[in-house]
């Protein structure tokens, strides 16, 4: 019998929860609920009223996930925290240990199940928040210490809430929480911002510290909605691409920013003009 089936404890996912959230995210998902159930029924890391599971991208997750890379699965745990499906915490003895714990808020994802969105992608991400929010539902915030420092954190007149440049942006960062994927996003935001300035002569626009935050996360990667798809970069490739879009003329009063960068399909579209 062929060793590629099914001698080893297979992943399974519900189609209709793959073509809610996509399959990256269902797949990921049900490993977490299944973790934590047997969690659950051990009574182990039972924290605040919940179980939880913990694993690092680079190890633990990468190992029951080995047909990915670690930037797709930090990815996808990124968007099941954004659709609020997943809450994250640390609950580690050490406080150098910073493994994220994880669960899942099931208010939400019975929510999603009754709910008239057909697929939740970046396109419809701010009307699935909204959605959540109309219905006042208990959303509880990531329990990491990292995200405490990140909102406590106040240098100058600069809060949060407030519109900043790139640099107050970084001072603001503690970066020693960062995993090397989350370096190399910073490190290649920087280089959109440079390249910003190189083209167009002045200084990237001022930001809020999510607007920021969101940008590194997009970058590395690009997401072709239109077809399902996503792709991996390089460092390397990322700066051809940006190279690419500054290049390009768009409509009259775009004004080149970040924001406009990760926005839609635009990245996608470089992509295929310049790497694929």
């Amino acid at each position: 019998m062929s060793k590629l089936l099914l001698d080893e404890q297979p992943l399974m996912v519900m189609p209709k929860l793959a073509t809610k959230i996509g399959l990256n995210e269902a797949i990921v998902l049900q490993q977490i609920h299944y973790w934590n159930e047997i969690n659950k029924k051990a009574n182990n890391n039972f924290r605040d009223g919940y179980h939880w599971t913990f694993n690092s991208i680079e190890e633990g997750w990468q190992e029951q996930f080995p047909f990915w890379s670690s930037k797709t699965i930090q990815r996808t745990m990124n968007n099941l925290e954004k659709m609020k499906l997943v809450v994250t915490g640390n609950y580690n003895k050490l406080k150098i240990d910073r493994t994220k714990w994880y669960r899942i808020d099931y208010i939400v994802l019975k929510t999603l199940e009754e709910s008239p969105f057909g697929q939740i992608d970046q396109k419809n991400m701010t009307d699935w928040l909204n959605h959540l929010d109309k219905l006042r539902l208990p959303l509880p915030e990531n329990n990491t210490e990292n995200s405490t420092k990140i909102k406590n954190k106040n240098r100058g007149q600069n809060s949060v809430a407030d519109r900043i440049d790139f640099s107050a942006y970084v001072m603001i960062l503690d970066d020693d929480d960062f995993t090397q994927l989350n370096r190399d996003q910073l490190e290649a935001l920087a280089d959109f911002v440079s390249l910003y300035e190189e083209y167009r002569g002045e200084r990237h626009p001022k930001l809020t510290f999510e607007q920021w935050e969101k940008s590194r996360e997009e970058m590395l990667y690009v997401v072709d909605n239109s077809m399902g798809k996503d792709f991996d970069l390089d460092l390397e490739d990322e700066v051809d691409l940006m190279r690419s879009y500054f290049e390009t003329d768009y409509k009259e009063g775009c004004n080149y920013s970040i924001l406009h960068y990760i926005s839609g399909d635009l990245r996608a579209i470089r992509y295929y003009d310049v790497i694929h």
